[in-house]
This record gives structure tokens, C-alpha cells and sequence, in this order.
């Protein structure tokens, strides 16, 4: 019997159920550090803006990261939060200006409704704009040259059939 759980929480909290043997695999965005643990990349995807429906930039045709350093940007504190906040921190300072990035303790719905109330931008993978957030566009970055790589992350000491079929599965 195979019995599914699933769990949202910061990458560290993930890897270190991980390497306990409570968690058969992380899924996590960006680059893992955890050299004792086995990582395969699944996927990757355009990253992308979040704006409220309002938004000026959202009639742009083209928007590029200079046109975002003066926004605020709110982010997440669990999931990718941390290297959402690491990436915006970073393309703002190579334009010579200093970011305005809010962390927020909430789930990516309800940053999306915050998004929605014109409280903040924030970035997301491309798979998040086919969910249907009201008041919410999302935009591609033109000059945004990274993508959002999804990794597999679990221990070389788990030997759980199940998961073996899983990666056999993600590598089709």
C-alpha cells in the first residue's frame, strides 16, 4: 500500500525530513544544497511577474527588470520564498538600486490575493499563471535569463520501492 503526503514548508525543514526518513522526496525550486543527499532536476520553467489587474506595467508591452526596480515585491517566508527573495534582491542591486522585498508568513494563495490588492508584485513559476487568481496578471521579464528548476531531493539511504518507480517515472 502506498499512502500519499503531502507537505508545504521551508526547503531546510524538507531536507531534514528527508535525510530523518520521514519524507521519501522534496520537491524543491532552485538549487539544493545538501551534498548528502541524491538530487535529480525534473523540470524548469519561465519565471515570471505577478502584478494587481490595475497595475500601469501590466498594458506594457515589454517589461524588463529595469522596469521593476522601483516596485515593492512581497514574498513568501516558506516554500521558494527565500530564493524568490534572493533573486529579486539580486536583479534589482545590478541595476544599482536597492530592492524593496516584504517577507510574509502566508500561503501562495493568499500572497496572490495580496498581490490582487495592489500590496505588492512578486515573481512565480510559468505553471502558476494557469491558476485562475482573480485580479492578478502575470507577465514574462524580457530580459530575465534564468529559468525555475524543479529538483527531486531524497536520501541514498531510502530504499522505499515506491520512490525508485517515482524517479524511474520523472525521467520519461
Amino acid at each position: 500500500m502506498i499512502r500519499q503526503t503531502v507537505l508545504e514548508r521551508h526547503e531546510s525543514e524538507m531536507i531534514t525530513l528527508v535525510r530523518e526518513g520521514a519524507l521519501d522526496v522534496a520537491f524543491i525550486v532552485g538549487a539544493v544544497n545538501a551534498p548528502d543527499c541524491h538530487c535529480r532536476e525534473l523540470w524548469s520553467e519561465q519565471i515570471m511577474i505577478a502584478l494587481p489587474e490595475g497595475h500601469f506595467l501590466v498594458e506594457q508591452e515589454i517589461i524588463t527588470w529595469s522596469d521593476l526596480v522601483d516596485e515593492i515585491f512581497i514574498v513568501r517566508l516558506g516554500g521558494s520564498g527565500q530564493k524568490i527573495f534572493e533573486h529579486v534582491v539580486r536583479r534589482i542591486s545590478e541595476r544599482g538600486h536597492t530592492s524593496h522585498v516584504y517577507r510574509c508568513d502566508v500561503a501562495r494563495d493568499t500572497l496572490m490575493a495580496m498581490v490582487s490588492a495592489g500590496e505588492g508584485i512578486t515573481l512565480v513559476s510559468e505553471a502558476t499563471t494557469y491558476v485562475p487568481f482573480p485580479d492578478v496578471a502575470f507577465r514574462p521579464i524580457a530580459d530575465e535569463t534564468e529559468k525555475a528548476r524543479f529538483h527531486a531531493v531524497w536520501s541514498p539511504h531510502n530504499h522505499n520501492p515506491a520512490l525508485r518507480h517515482l524517479l524511474n517515472l520523472a525521467t520519461k
